[in-house]
């Protein structure tokens, strides 16, 4: 019995036995269909935040190669 019981439908083997190549594939389409419905598109803001994040990290790799 698992602690989350809402989440018992998306465990990998509901029985011992492993899945075959359908019920995988049909597995894998829930769960991808699943996430993109929760998925959604970052806005400008998001957007500047994880350029401003790269640049920082790029700077900090460049200046560490450069001193090594």
């Amino acid at each position: 019995m698992s602690s989350y019981p809402k989440y018992d439908k998306y465990s990998k083997y509901q029985s011992k036995q492993k899945p075959g190549r359908y019920e995988r594939l049909t597995q894998f389409l829930k769960n991808a269909k699943r996430i993109i419905k929760t998925a959604n598109k970052p806005s400008r803001k998001e957007y500047w935040l994880i350029f401003k994040i790269c640049g920082i990290g790029i700077v900090v790799l460049g200046v560490l190669s450069y001193t090594i």
